[in-house]
């Protein structure tokens, strides 16, 4: 994972008011439209139709926002996205959705699930939500934009995204939330979106 060194972070001339009003603006709005394309290939993937709770900018703690898809063994899986932005995308999963995704993809109904085969399927559909998310936000600023190298998480989600995001962008750092699930809130994802500071 590429990092920020602290003298390009310290060389950052301040901005003003409007401009970093305008610059969270157009975050927020590329990260909505990175949203909606996940969701559709979220749909594909559960075979379900899925929905986007409304999108929550967050400065406070905890750092990530208690919910539905972020229970005590939640799973996730996080990139960085290199090209025309710099940002940091966290995907996150309960437990319950980890095991029905997986015995879906899987075709494996009943019985144990491997460990090896779960976390394939994780970093599988991680893989598939951020590249769509990337895709739909190049193709908004006519750039260039690719997912890296996932990094996947089982356990601790909140703490090692806290240091993912800490190693690379430092400490204060806006994130943008939003929830992908079905009608019946079985299948849920959360997408955490970090633009680098501005």
């Amino acid at each position: 994972m590429s990092e920020t060194r602290p003298d390009q972070r310290a060389s950052r001339k301040p901005s003003s008011p409007d401009t970093e009003k305008a610059q969270l603006d157009q975050m927020t709005e590329l990260a909505n439209i990175g949203a909606g394309h996940a969701a559709d290939a979220f749909a594909q993937i559960a075979g379900r139709p899925m929905w986007i709770g409304v999108p929550a900018v967050r400065v406070d703690q905890p750092f990530i926002s208690p919910g539905a898809c972020t229970d005590q063994r939640a799973s996730g899986v996080f990139f960085q996205l290199e090209g025309c932005i710099d940002a940091l995308i966290g995907i996150l999963f309960s437990e319950t959705t980890t095991e029905i995704l997986a015995r879906k993809l899987l075709g494996i109904e009943e019985g144990e699930l491997e460990s090896e085969l779960t976390e394939s399927v994780l970093m599988e559909v991680g893989n598939i939500l951020a590249s769509h998310i990337a895709s739909a936000i190049a193709d908004t600023l006519g750039e260039r934009l690719l997912p890296s190298v996932p990094t996947l998480v089982l356990s601790d989600v909140e703490g090692a995204f806290l240091e993912y995001v800490t190693e690379s962008m430092g400490s204060e750092v806006i994130r943008i939330e939003s929830e992908l699930f079905d009608l019946d809130h079985a299948i849920c994802g959360r997408l955490i979106f970090v633009p680098a500071p501005f």
